[in-house]
């Protein structure tokens, strides 16, 4: 499906090469511009008020880069995700969200509980629609995420954990990008911060990883089997 009418922040007109590889990188990156949407020269160079030139020369530059792929007469395809490129972020969240869910849960159940309750509390500060959104799922998947790994206390954990996210987040866009998708990526955060507050840490555990994995089954690159399963399970 064409996304030519995603949404491209413009901030007066786009007058090098490099600036218009940078803006359209960015977008790739962050979901704006989904793996399979269809991108033509003309309505990319009039939305950031560029010259077509500059922006034939930057679908050039990330179809070496491997982010979109040329398509004669028609400019150019957001490429896929690839299995390596979601199994490598989704393994690094995977190491810092379980470590964040095992401290909290060491300082006992009631801590664990009280997490609970904060994170399944995010849900009612984002308004929903009767079918969820990728956007509305975003929103609160970055919070839920966010403030799991914020619980532990630890600070640079915290900030690599941002970083995974940004880079990650081209990831979990495409695996929500049908309405279905999303609505199940929320529920399946509720059901993680019910176990918490229940104090169940070893469900959450396992809830947590499964939600995890559901990106690649989302994606069909994967099941829960593909990422390293927690010890114990």
């Amino acid at each position: 499906m064409s996304q030519e009418s995603a949404p491209v922040d413009r901030a007066g007109s786009v007058d090098s090469v490099d600036r218009v590889h940078a803006e359209l990188r960015a977008r790739v990156l962050d979901g704006t511009f989904l793996s399979g949407a269809v991108l033509s020269v003309q309505a990319v160079a009039d939305r950031l008020g560029a010259d077509p030139e500059l922006v034939r020369e930057a679908f050039r530059r990330l179809s070496e880069e491997g982010y979109l792929q040329l398509v004669a007469e028609r400019g150019a395809l957001v490429a896929p995700v690839s299995l390596d490129e979601a199994r490598c972020v989704l393994e690094a969240r995977l190491l810092i969200e379980l470590f964040a869910l095992d401290t909290v849960a060491a300082r006992g159940h009631d801590e664990l509980r009280r997490l609970g309750e904060r994170l399944r509390a995010l849900e009612g500060d984002v308004p929903l629609s009767p079918s969820p959104s990728s956007a509305q799922a975003l929103v609160i998947g970055r919070a839920f995420h966010a403030g799991l790994v914020e619980a532990c206390g630890n600070t640079v954990l915290a900030s690599m954990h941002a970083t995974l996210w940004a880079q990650g987040r081209r990831v979990s866009a495409a695996s929500i990008a049908d309405p279905g998708h999303a609505a199940e990526d929320i529920a399946e955060h509720e059901a993680i911060a019910l176990a918490m507050r229940a104090g169940h840490g070893a469900e959450a555990r396992e809830l947590l990883h499964r939600h995890i994995s559901a990106v690649l089954r989302r994606l069909g690159l994967g099941d829960e089997f593909t990422l390293p399963r927690p010890a114990g399970s």
